[in-house]
């Protein structure tokens, strides 16, 4: 037991990864779910966790080797008002019906559109859909009956805007042509009614004044930044400027309506006087693509161009507007994470934007989107359990930012602009220190700085540059502080890793081995040694006091990231095949590969506190969780013994009071002794009692019998238990003659590859013997 409890175990608890690239975005009637389209699969995600709870998805089934075209992308998809219905269109211009309760393909059947499917729709009661392809039709189908009820060619396509009327028993459906134009058609007879122009601009959205029998009138918005009120005779209403391109709208109720601009402004109109007040403060922070409303929560939806999903609470008189959810629907590459705040509640990341997402881990991963940076975020880093972070980038400019942990979102309290003169590729605080931090470049330059404090009153600081060098010949990839804060460490391209005076910066040594470049350098929390990885597929232990390798650690790939973790007893590290590996410092070994990832794992969040979780993050653009079980392994390893050997003792008393020997046999099956699984049957064996044996062996399930055949396995490479062997054997054999299907669930034709060579040993030694017997008595009679 002792061995159980030295080894760490690690294991994946949740893996956060993307569910939106673009697309067809629908809601659930209760509020509580978002159907999002990611190319060949729509996901189902809880609003609340940001996790997707179900995939519908469909692979064109090939010759075994998966390739992209085996992939039947979705086009487009719409979820029925009545929602129990989810309707995809592919690239094999096929159409599918899938029943959300089973999650199972209801309908199917061929779009005979020419091109394309870029727009499917149900009707208001959800028993006819409408799909418009790139070949500029529409074609209405009545999926119960399996037949298309009508087809409009007569318009400028194709349409990315289709609507059934609300009312069900209505028979129009209205169309946003290429032309800036809605259509509206009659789909029982068949005929245009009427046209509705007044766009100079492409059509974005419109929506109907109510979804009574009673609906008059319609609002339509486009990139000419107007609003139009329509009556549903094709007749314009009003006309209503809002100076903003739109893309999104719908009646708060049937005075007011909400509009959404693409340069992310939320506003109510009053229909009346017109009078427009902003309901959000975007500051441009966003633009939008999609607006979703939900009336039975009183709440709406954007969807950004940066495929991320904002839900928004509207108060009772629709004044305000209140940002409750923020979903990441794709987060690109990962290029950096790290725990802030002083209990380490908050993960900051950076990946391939210009912003920062500051997640909550207490409050299920909900997200707060950062601005400030005019390019992409590079590097991240905190002072441990503080609310300080420092950012910085492809813009040359590090950010000193305060976390105000209850609003959940950082405040900027310091900028420097200047700061480098080429892409900022890692930036470090001095260790459990929050005054003095160092950052270094692609140019290879070092600089060091110190942070103080410009106002007393609040919260204003000033970068003062306390020394910068030239540190190495080639892009600098890391640098981090020793413990004591007294040595800084680099790493380069240049396949060197150099120490540091962090006081006069004077050179201290040079760690020399690595025969490629050098990704990340760290400090032992506990020891005299520094950690390196590289290139060259190695992580490299180096003496502090002499600068000699003490140790090698082999990967199969580039590695890329190592952090010390319990204390410095183990080492966690990342590469370049998605792979995370923890290793024992002590033994050189690696205890435990960890598979989550698929691309490059660029970093690792470790918690300065006791907590048994940190995350890593990759270019594959997950963020994965990974939960540390060693207790739990120990624990079920003890608990797992305490009960074999309760079972053993219960066993053992069967055995001794010679009761109930079936019960006893099928224990010993189930723990696994052959031994004793033997005893019992020779047993009856020495009794003559083969029927006994027969009615054991008929009374056990495939599981047992398959049991049996593993300890007849055992049985048969000894001469001494071959009796026993043969005779369970049989009973086996005729069992299997009589029942087919037990032959597929015991793999008959591998028993017999196994038994057959000891079998043929026994029974010619068996002949042997007999021959030689005969001719013992042969002997003896003619004496």
């Amino acid at each position: 037991m002792s061995t159980l409890k030295s080894e760490k175990k690690l294991a994946a608890d949740t893996s956060y990864t993307n569910f939106y690239t673009g697309g067809d975005v629908a809601w659930s009637k209760d509020g509580q779910h978002i159907y999002c389209l990611n190319r060949n699969e729509i996901n189902f995600v809880n609003i609340l966790t940001g996790l997707v709870e179900h995939t519908y998805s469909v692979s064109i089934e090939g010759d075994g080797a998966f390739n992209e075209e085996d992939e039947d992308i979705i086009y487009a998809f719409a979820l029925a008002p009545t929602n129990d219905f989810l309707l995809t269109a592919h690239r094999s211009s096929l159409l599918r019906l899938w029943r959300l309760e089973s999650g199972k393909v209801e309908k199917l059947w061929k779009s005979q559109h020419k091109g394309p499917v870029v727009k499917v729709v149900f009707n208001a009661d959800s028993r006819l859909v409408c799909s418009s392809g790139g070949d500029s039709n529409l074609r209405i189908w009545d999926y119960e009956n399996s037949r298309c009820l009508a087809a409009f060619k007569d318009f400028a396509g194709p349409s990315l805007l289709i609507h059934f009327h609300p009312n069900a028993f209505k028979t129009e459906i209205f169309a946003a042509g290429s032309d800036n134009i809605i259509y509206c058609w009659n789909f029982h007879t068949k005929q245009l009614m009427y046209k509705m122009s007044g766009h100079i601009s492409q059509v974005t959205a419109f929506s109907f004044a109510s979804q009574a029998t009673d609906c008059e009138f319609m609002s339509s918005v486009g990139r000419d930044k107007v609003l139009i009120i329509w009556r549903l005779n094709g007749t314009q209403e009003k006309v209503i400027p809002v100076y903003d391109e739109l893309e999104g709208v719908f009646y708060a109720n049937k005075h007011e309506v909400i509009v959404a601009g693409s340069n992310g402004n939320i506003k109510l109109i009053k229909l009346k006087s017109g009078k427009i007040s902003m309901l959000n403060e975007s500051q441009h922070e966003y633009e939008i693509r999609h607006l979703l409303n939900n009336d039975n929560t009183q709440q709406l939806a954007v969807v950004t161009a940066d495929h991320n999903i904002l839900i928004f609470k509207r108060d009772t008189e629709n004044r305000n507007l209140n940002c409750t959810k923020q979903l990441i629907g794709f987060n690109d590459e990962i290029l950096d994470i790290s725990f802030l705040g002083e209990t380490e509640r908050f993960l900051a990341m950076a990946t391939n934007s210009k912003h920062i997402k500051l997640y909550d881990c207490e409050q299920k991963m909900n997200c707060k989107i950062i601005t400030g940076h005019t390019d992409t975020v590079m590097c991240l880093s905190t002072p441990g359990l503080s609310n300080m972070l420092l950012s910085a980038g492809k813009d040359f400019v590090i950010i000193l930012w305060q976390l105000d942990d209850k609003k959940c979102t950082l405040n900027c309290m310091a900028k420097n602009v200047s700061s480098h003169t080429a892409t900022i590729g890692c930036i470090s605080f001095a260790y459990g220190c929050s005054k003095a931090f160092a950052s270094v470049c692609q140019s290879g330059s070092l600089k060091v700085w110190n942070l103080k404090r410009v106002n007393e009153k609040i919260e204003e600081f000033q970068f003062i540059i306390k020394y910068a060098a030239v540190a190495h010949d080639k892009e600098v990839n890391c640098v981090t502080y020793s413990p004591n804060n007294k040595i800084i460490a680099t790493a380069s391209q240049d396949k060197l890793a150099k120490l540091w005076s962090a006081d006069n910066f004077t050179m201290l040594g040079i760690l020399r081995g690595h025969s490629k470049g050098v990704w990340c350098v760290r400090f032992s929390p506990a020891d005299q040694i520094v950690l390196t990885t590289s290139s060259d597929c190695s992580l490299r232990i180096w003496s502090l006091g002499n600068l000699t390798c003490l140790k090698r650690m082999q990967h199969s790939s580039t590695v890329l990231r190592a952090e010390f973790i319990n204390h410095g007893k183990h080492i966690v590290s990342t590469c370049s095949d998605g792979l995370l590996k923890l290793w024992s410092i002590k033994t050189s070994m690696c205890i435990q590969t960890l598979e989550g990832h698929d691309d490059r794992v660029w970093s690792l969040a470790m918690p300065s506190n006791s907590k048994m979780y940190f995350f890593s993050a990759a270019a594959d653009s997950k963020l994965i969780k990974w939960r540390d079980i060693t207790d739990e392994v120990n624990n079920e390893e003890i608990d797992k013994r305490q009960m074999q050997l309760l079972q053993e003792q219960t066993l053992q008393n069967l055995l001794n009071e010679s009761k109930n020997m079936k019960k006893a046999f099928i224990m010993a099956l189930k723990l696994g002794k052959p031994k004793m699984s033997y005893e019992i049957i020779n047993q009856y064996i020495k009794k003559r009692d083969h029927a006994g044996v027969e009615d054991i062996v008929a009374t056990l399930d495939t599981d047992q019998r398959r049991l049996l055949l593993d300890h007849a396995k055992v049985w048969v490479t000894n001469s001494r238990y071959t009796q026993t062997c043969n005779l369970v054997l049989k009973y086996l054999l005729t069992e299997m003659l009589v029942h087919p299907g037990l032959q597929r669930s015991l793999n008959s034709a591998k028993l017999i590859e196994i038994l057959m060579p000891y079998t043929q040993r026994h029974f010619k030694r068996l002949t042997t013997l007999k021959r030689d017997l005969n001719y013992l008595n042969f002997l003896v009679q003619n004496i």
